[in-house]
């Protein structure tokens, strides 16, 4: 009953598969294209709803939720019929727009706490008295005010996407394999180095959190050093 030793062979044993390998390649690529995606609408989206139409945000919002209003079945089905079947739309791109659909939520509620943080309007007012165009706005005023909000989506959305099973079955196949298939797959092989996955995977999403939180923090100590 107790166990024999301790031993890394499982996880070396992961390692050398060279399909898990890819599957990790693939996991990561789509969940980077999945945030930069999903930022690029959102923080665009917010931003002109805090400045120009405040009113319109709670439709936004009402938008953004409307993804987890629908099974993930139903959902994955929906994007297959609509733009695989007619268009031939590859589906690695299908499945990257239902990362990013999916997260739209959380992303949401981060960015807008952040905008709602901050005085936005008195701050581009200030900027356009100086001269700064929307671009300058955005690169030097609004992205640093809410670098929190973005990282805190950049990891809900590496947190939901690493971990999806059911879009990456359904989107990506037996062609285009993530890491869950591959943890998954391995379950009814051999558990031990199903277990070794899925501690591989928790570390994953361990030194994500990790790493955006010192950033966070990095980025936080630098503001009250240019303050004083």
């Amino acid at each position: 009953m107790l166990p024999e030793g301790y031993t890394l062979d499982w996880y070396r044993q992961s390692f050398a598969d060279e399909r898990v390998r890819a599957g990790i390649r693939r996991s990561l690529f789509a969940t980077t294209c999945a945030i930069l995606v999903g930022l690029g609408i959102v923080i665009p989206a917010l931003v002109w709803t805090h400045l120009r139409a405040p009113r319109f945000k709670k439709w936004l919002e009402f938008l953004s939720i409307l993804p987890w209003a629908l099974p993930t079945i139903v959902l994955a089905l929906a994007l297959i019929r609509a733009y695989v079947g007619p268009y031939n739309v590859s589906r690695t791109w299908i499945l990257i727009a239902a990362y990013t659909l999916g997260a739209l939520p959380l992303m949401f509620r981060a960015i807008d706490a952040s905008l709602s943080a901050v005085d936005l309007r008195t701050m581009t007012e200030a900027a356009q008295t100086l001269g700064a165009g929307w671009l300058t706005m955005l690169r030097r005023i609004i992205l640093p005010n809410i670098s929190a909000g973005i990282l805190s989506a950049a990891l809900l959305t590496a947190s939901l996407a690493s971990g999806e099973y059911v879009l990456s079955r359904l989107l990506g196949g037996i062609g285009w394999r993530t890491f869950a298939l591959y943890q998954a797959e391995w379950q009814s092989i051999d558990g031990r180095v199903a277990a070794a996955l899925a501690v591989l995977g928790f570390t994953f999403t361990w030194l994500v959190s990790m790493g955006l939180i010192l950033l966070s923090s990095r980025r936080g100590q630098t503001g009250l050093i240019s303050n004083k």
